[in-house]
């Protein structure tokens, strides 16, 4: 009986987790199309929420999908600094985020990765 506990407590934490993780991609997304609608400032929002489900998805998909936080990340940058005002300034932006994303993928150490995180562990 208290071998139950003990899972039905790690059980509630991994659904906490779930809650937090899914909850992120959700803004991530909703804050993705209002970001392609117009309001680009919330391309920030979004490479934020893509980057904390990463986090927490990390020992499955999170290895893969932190990649794509810098696709937002170069345009929330590129758009901020008001270096993209053409089409083309998009794609390269695109095109950027993307190398960088594949980058951090294949050749960065998940520590390095998400550092700011284990500064508080």
């Amino acid at each position: 009986m208290a071998g139950n506990g003990n899972i039905q407590n790690g059980g509630d934490k991994m659904l906490i987790f779930s809650i937090i993780a899914f909850s992120a991609l959700a803004v991530a997304m909703v804050s993705l199309i209002i970001a392609i609608s117009g309001k680009h400032r919330h391309y920030w929002i979004t490479a934020i929420g893509i980057y904390i489900f990463s986090f927490i998805a990390g020992f499955s998909i999170g290895q893969l999908t932190v990649g794509l936080t810098f696709i937002p990340l170069a345009l929330a940058i590129g758009l901020s600094l008001g270096w993209i005002k053409r089409k083309s300034d998009y794609v390269l932006s695109v095109g950027v985020g993307t190398v960088m994303g594949v980058i951090v993928v294949m050749f960065v150490d998940d520590y390095w990765t998400f550092f700011p995180f284990w500064i508080f562990s």
